[in-house]
């Protein structure tokens, strides 16, 4: 039986974006090739910040360091849903607490974006 160990949500303005979203020490190059391929690419770079605050905020550490968005990557999974990738730090970090699943919702709309995550143990 899966226990919620967190809950993270978290809201941004679209406009921060513009013209921003290319920022490497906040995006993988995989988000920013993915985001950068879209029509409207600060929105998808929102929702994607969004989502590393909400899942920093879920583990209930924020981040620690400078550096620590590029440990949280957003991918699509084969049927078109978000999830979460952790590397190195953020990974053992969420081991260390417990969690055996996360679960990624975003969206968005022309002036705003927004993420919740759930983290299970």
């Amino acid at each position: 039986m899966q226990v919620v160990i967190g809950v993270g949500i978290d809201l941004v303005d679209v406009d921060r974006f513009k013209g921003e979203g290319e920022r490497g020490d906040i995006f993988t190059p995989d988000e920013i090739a993915y985001c950068a391929s879209k029509h409207y690419p600060a929105r998808h770079f929102a929702a994607r910040f969004a989502a590393k605050e909400a899942f920093l905020k879920a583990l209930g550490t924020g981040a620690r360091t400078p550096g620590e968005f590029l440990l949280v990557e957003v991918i699509i999974d084969e049927m078109g849903a978000p999830e979460l990738v952790l590397k190195r730090a953020i990974k053992t970090r969420s081991e260390a607490l417990g969690v055996t699943s996360i679960k990624l919702s975003l969206t968005h709309t022309e002036t705003t974006a927004a993420a919740v995550v759930v983290v299970e143990g």
